[in-house]
This record gives structure tokens, sequence and C-alpha cells, in this order.
């Protein structure tokens, strides 16, 4: 992922060091409360040069403070998070910041709350936790207004700005910037004025706007070289490294990674070293090397372990699974794949609040209160006829929703009533109970790595089916796949005695044609387990998909027994193994009639048919279905 350039604010930790022998002098001449007040002011000065001496400073500050002294302890907890943060611990500095809190804000000391505020948001925006983050920089930027701390408040925007541009909020961000940019502008920080340029040229990257992020990508770097700030020099090159990928320009992008990763070393900057890594991953994947890309990746993900940084780690994990899947380790493929949903659906949990809805929902409403006051200021009558319009289509509306409920919800409820049957249909407790037998029999058996085949398998097609069952349509190219896990799935627990063959017509494009997924499931299913194919000697299923002028003819065949030799056995059966049998072309005729009728606008034949017509044994299901484009979907 490109590098996002994160500015902090820390309110007093950013003086010039001390010599030692100066603190030594200057702590021998204080005692009791003075000797308080000049270790933290000492433990402030020097936190960034030497944080293990401001570390012995602030634990000395908590020996010697009293329960009353609730200032000292926060002021000492503040410094004990700076040190860990200078360190690159930011698990321990967001632990040490935390302690600060409560002092803190019984101290009233406005302005290090502020700063201890603004740490605690840096340390959950390196934690992934967006939402807390927000919250934490709505208290600094609170604060900061009231001081009248036009720097404070300018960083605290654009760290806001920052975190919607994350989340893909981008007209949020934008916004959020200009406000920043215009403090940044009459203070004439030039810096930060490049900090925000080089976060923008990341989010028009990121938007395929290349010439535009390409753009403020050389403003920023023409400002840090001015200043000789090597340390943003380098985020910048990490991000044209980036940017040289997506434009497929390799042998630049290597260059780029190669001299930002020779920066960070020489700084020892652990996250700008993750980010340069990652985007040399990237770059050996993408030129299709993937043994040295899962080095790379490997080296992120050591580096990240002392660091901690979460949506780093997310997107890591999830490129080193593709990149050991490419090169046949499926075992590590599996282990990595794993990893990358715990942490996934770790973020997805720490970010389940509605700071962002309710940061954006103001952000509309003050941006839609700005709209209607322009509107009124230019034309007042305008907007009467705006407001009677608008209650008269409401007014429409709640007419129409009265006359429509009890039909849609009726309605909603058969939809939903046949999604379901369709998915359990579709992947039935029978199925899975008999796959689960089969990888218990492998791993009873020592089979370890047709055991894990299978997992991997059972695994791919699980995700896919959760993933597709309820979508009205899938691509071509998704359908195969679903298919082929499946029938390979069934054959190995038939021990592969069926053959089979999935045909796509060379005329269509499987990547843009659209169908409904997974019709095709409960007639093969039918054909193994009721069509007696693992008993035949050359068992064979065959699924074809043929273009017939502006139509998509779906074909599934097999060699067995057929269904007039089937229907005279099943006078025979039970009634729960008839209820079995029928079960598929009842719920797919359902569902084509949904199909039919509903917003698709589709008109979707099937016709089931004995192959002995055709002077052959087996049965022949035949869709036909009008072609659907991606570009028409």
């Amino acid at each position: 992922m490109p590098y996002l350039l994160l500015l902090f604010f820390f309110l007093l930790s950013l003086m010039p060091a001390a010599a030692e022998d100066d603190i030594t002098k200057a702590l021998d001449k204080s005692e009791g409360s003075k000797r308080l007040e000049e270790l933290q002011r000492i433990g402030l000065q020097i936190v960034s040069e030497n944080p293990d001496r401001a570390d012995s400073i602030a634990h000395q500050m908590l020996t010697l403070t009293d329960d009353n002294q609730i200032k000292y302890k926060g002021i000492a907890y503040y410094i004990l998070g700076d040190v860990e943060y200078y360190r690159e611990d930011y698990n321990l500095a967001l632990q040490h910041y935390i302690q600060a809190q409560p002092f803190l804000e019984q101290s009233n000391d406005s302005a290090i709350l502020s700063g201890n505020y603004s740490n605690i948001a840096l340390m959950y925006y390196y934690k992934a936790n967006y939402s807390t983050s927000l919250s934490y920089y709505e208290k600094c930027l609170a604060l900061e207004t009231q001081l009248n701390d036009s720097l404070g408040m300018a960083k605290s925007l654009q760290n806001m700005g920052l975190i919607f541009g994350n989340s893909q909020k981008y007209e949020m961000q934008q916004s959020y910037y200009k406000r920043a940019m215009e403090i940044y502008r009459k203070m004439d920080d030039k810096r930060s004025v490049a900090d925000i340029a080089l976060n923008l040229g990341v989010a028009l990257v990121f938007q395929k706007k290349y010439e535009q992020g390409w753009n403020y990508y050389q403003e920023a770097l023409k400002t840090y070289q001015a200043l000789n700030d090597s340390d943003r020099i380098a985020s910048v090159q990490t991000n044209i490294g980036y940017y040289h990928i997506k434009v497929k320009n390799y042998e630049k992008a290597f260059d780029f990674f190669n001299t930002a990763i020779s920066v960070f070393k020489s700084l020892d900057k652990k996250s700008g070293l993750i980010n340069a890594y990652t985007g040399l991953g990237d770059l050996y994947a993408a030129m299709g090397q993937r043994n040295q890309a899962v080095e790379m990746y490997q080296i992120c993900e050591s580096i990240n372990q002392e660091v901690g940084l979460l949506d780093i780690q997310r997107d890591n994990l999830l490129s080193l699974s593709k990149a050991y899947k490419e090169i046949g380790d499926n075992m590590n493929a599996l282990r990595v794949y794993e990893q990358y949903n715990l942490i996934k659906d770790s973020i997805y949990s720490m970010n389940q609040s509605d700071k962002i809805l309710e940061l954006e929902n103001r952000f509309k409403f003050q941006k839609s209160q700005n709209e209607v006051a322009e509107l009124k200021a230019r034309n007042r009558l305008y907007v009467i006829f705006f407001l009677l319009g608008a209650f008269l289509v409401i007014c429409s509306g709640v007419y129409m929703w009265f006359y429509m409920r009890n039909r849609r919800m009726k309605e909603n409820h058969r939809v939903l009533s046949l999604e379901q049957k369709v998915l359990r249909t579709q992947m039935n407790p029978h199925f899975i109970f008999n796959s689960l037998s089969t990888i218990q029999y492998y791993i009873l058996e020592n089979k370890t790595m047709d055991a894990v085949d299978f997992l991997a398998d059972f695994a791919g097609l699980m995700r896919l089916v959760l993933q597709y069952s309820q979508e009205e349509f899938i691509t071509l190219e998704r359908e195969r796949e679903i298919l082929d896990y499946y029938i390979k799935l069934q054959n190995k627990r038939f021990g592969d005695k069926v053959s089979y063959e999935i045909i796509i017509d060379k005329e269509l494009n499987d990547n843009k044609i659209m169908i409904p997924p997974m019709l095709a499931q409960p007639f093969i299913e039918n054909s193994f387990e009721h069509g007696e194919l693992s008993k035949k000697d050359n068992g064979h299923i065959s699924v074809r998909f043929e273009k017939n002028d502006n139509k998509l003819i779906y074909i599934i065949e097999d060699n067995g027994i057929g269904i007039s030799k089937k229907k005279k056995e099943d006078n025979e059966d039970s009634e729960i193994t008839k209820k079995h049998k029928s079960l598929a072309l009842k719920i797919t005729a359902e569902r084509l009639t949904l199909i039919n009728f509903g917003k698709s606008g589709s008109n979707i034949d099937l016709k089931v048919l004995d192959r002995s017509e055709y002077g052959t044994c087996g049965t022949r299901v035949q869709f036909t279905i009008p072609l659907k484009n991606i570009s028409s979907n």
C-alpha cells in the first residue's frame, strides 16, 4: 500500500536536548517540588535525543511523587510514552499515554493534555483503530481551539483528513486538508504544506489519477530537498516507487525503493523501512519473481513485530499468502492467510464505531447547510419552490410507501426464504459432513498432503459459496472456479473415478459475461449421488458454455443411468429420498422465476432431458441464458 505520511504533534517533546553535565548540575541544585519541576523540564527536553536517560528521569519522578501530585505523575507517564514512541514500541507508548490521561485531565493543564490526546490518537492510528483515533483527535482539536493554538489545530485537522483518506472519504479528506492548509500558509510553514501535498499525492494515485498525484509528489519533494529533510525525502521516494509500479516502470521503482531503504536504515526509521520493503515485495510480485517477493514480505513482517502497524501487517500478510501460493507452498499460504484473516477481523471489530459515520454525516449536514445558504442568497424564491416540490415528493412517497408496504414485505419474505433454501441446496449438510469425513480419513491414513489439498479446496469452495450465494449474477470465470472446486471435491470422495471437463466457447469472454451463480451445482450433485457415475469405469461429466447468437447455452451432461431409469427406481424409493431428488429441480425453477421477473429482466429457460433420446445413456440439463456483459450490470 502507498506510504501515507502521518504528522503527529508532541506539544512539549520537541525541545533541544540538554548536555549531560548541565542536566546533572541542575538536578544537584534542586530539592522537593523544585526537583520534580526540574525533572519534568529536563525529561521533556531530552526525550527525543536521549530516550534512555528520559526513561530514568520519568521513573525518578514516579518514585518522588505522592498521591496529591497528580500533575507530575501524569507528566512522568507522558514522558514514558514519548520514550517508547522514539524507541518505536507503539503498543507500550500507547499504554503509558493512557496511564497519563486521567492525571493530566485532573491537573487542568490543557496544553500538555492536548499533546497527550494527540499522541494517543497517533498510536491508535498505527494500530488501525481509526474510529478511536478520530475521537481523540476531536478532543485534541477542541482543546487547541480553546487555547487558540493554530499549529496544533492545523496538525489535528491534517491527521483527521489522513484518516478520512484511509476510509476513502476523499471529499472530507480534502475539506480537512484545505482548513489545515489555510493555517499553514498564514504561518508560512512550508514543510507542513509539503506534507499535505505528499498525502494528497498518495490519495490521487490510489484513485488512479496518476498525473495529478505525480505533480503533488514533485511539489513535496522539492520542498523537502530545499529543507534538507532526509526522512521526508525518503517517504516521497517510497511513494514514487509505488507510483512506478502502478505505471509498470519497474526499473525506476526498484531504484526509488532501494534509495529510500538506505536512508531509512541510516536513520533507523523502522516504520519507513516497513513501507519501503513492502513496496519492494509488491514490485517483485508484479514482475513475477515470487521467491524474492516472499523474502521482502518476510522482512516487513519481522520488522513490524517490533513496531505493530496493523493495517500494514494485514496487507503484507495477504500479499505474502498470495506469493506463497504462486510458488506452490500451499501449507504456508494457508497458514499466513489464516493470520491475515485474524488481523483483518480485529481491525474490522475495532472500527465498528459510528465515529466516522457521525463525522461524515456532520460534514454532509454542514455542507448541505452552506449550499442552502448560498441558494437563499442567490434566489430565495427558488428555494421556496424547491422545498414545496420536495414536500410534495415526500407526501407522494409516503402514500406509495404505505400502499406498497404489505406487498413488498411478503415478496421480501419469499425471497429470503428461497435464498435460504438455495444456500442449503448448494452446500447441504450432507455434503459438508461427507467432506469432513474424507479429511478425517486422510488424516487417519497419514495422507497429510491429500488432507491439506482437500481442505484447501474445501475452504476455497466454502468461501466462494458464501461470497456469491446471494449475488444475482457473477462472472463466467467465477462460475467456472466454483464448479471446478465442487466437482473436484465430489470426485475425490468417490476415488477420482469420474472424469470431467469444463469447456468455455472461445467467443465468450469469461471475465465479462455474467450469469446467475451455481445453477448447475444441484444437478451435478444428483449426477454423483444418484446417477451412479462412480460405479462405472468411464463415468464422465461435461459442463459446456456455448454462444448462440445473443444467448449463452449452459449444458451439463453425464453418462449415468439417466432420468427414465431413475424414475423407475424412484418408485421403489422412500418418501424422503424422492423429496431429496426433486428438491434441486423445484428450487432451481423458483430461482429462475424470481430472476426472470426481477430487476434483471432476464428470460432464462431450463430443460432436463434423458440422453437416451440421442442414442446414449445419461442426463442432459440445459440452461438458455441471454448474454449479459459486466458493463451492463
